[in-house]
């Protein structure tokens, strides 16, 4: 199995300042034309609309690592969105789509059809993603961006561990909510409720770690990450990513 970031060529640009409100960023990923293995994508706490050759899909925020069936020279065209803004493009809560990929056209009825058969159309993944990138700017119009409070309780989970309250009482509290309104809005926005959401976000912060310090020992980043002991980090990595921490560094320093 392979970390999907360690697979090809892969890369991040930021979002027409139209769209910069809804989505994080535009990503491409293309696979090598000799690519015999199985693809993972571990979870981040993000949903993404997808364009490949498969069609036109909207990706669900993940609970544990994802395989998509992907071939062979295959390119992939992203757009992830920003926390908590996929809820009001996709009008539904995002806990319906956990661990899913849906067909765009299944939630976007004839606009997504369209969508999907003029990209069918185009000559080229350049000429696909400006495509893409021009019918979501329209649409931007029409989409409220996230509310603060679903931007606050993102970016609080997101900070180092040792930084921060490692509780969803203080979460709540600073948000004024009790705790069952701070879960449900979380399963709306997120897909998940907070406790979930924040495991999540400490693994991504483990992950930037390791790839920002490759010669650090594990015990050190996984303290660094806000994890109890280096025991603590290990279950939870395999739990999230089905690989134990050891592979997951040799694939990303490779």
């Amino acid at each position: 199995m392979a970390i999907a970031a360690s697979v090809g060529r892969y890369s991040e640009q930021a979002p027409p300042a139209a769209l910069a409100s809804h989505f994080r960023c535009t990503w491409l990923h293309h696979l090598p034309a000799d690519f015999d293995n199985v693809v993972v994508v571990v979870p981040d706490g993000c949903s993404d609309i997808l364009w490949s050759s498969r069609g036109l899909f909207v990706a669900g925020p993940d609970r544990t690592a994802a395989f998509p069936p992907l071939q062979a020279g295959e390119t992939v065209v992203g757009f992830r969105f920003q926390p908590g803004a996929a809820a009001r493009w996709l009008n539904l809560s995002i806990a319906e789509i956990t661990g899913e990929t849906v067909a765009l056209s299944d939630l976007w009825g004839a606009d997504g059809r369209e969508l999907h058969e003029r990209l069918s159309e185009t000559g080229s993944t350049v000429e696909g993603l400006a495509l893409l990138q021009d019918f979501l700017t329209q649409r931007a119009a029409q989409v409220t961006t996230p509310s603060d409070d679903t931007l606050h309780a993102f970016e609080y989970l997101s900070r180092k561990g040792r930084e921060r309250p490692q509780t969803v009482e203080a979460l709540a509290r600073a948000l004024g909510y009790g705790e069952r309104t701070l879960r449900r809005r979380c399963l709306d926005h997120f897909g998940y409720g907070p406790k979930t959401l924040g495991r999540i976000l400490r693994f991504q912060r483990f992950l930037s770690l390791l790839k920002a310090n490759q010669w650090q020992p594990m015990s050190i980043l996984a303290l660094e990450a806000g994890y109890a002991d280096q025991a603590h980090m290990c279950r939870e990595v395999q739990a999230l990513a089905g690989l134990p921490p050891a592979e997951i560094r040799q694939q990303l320093v490779a």
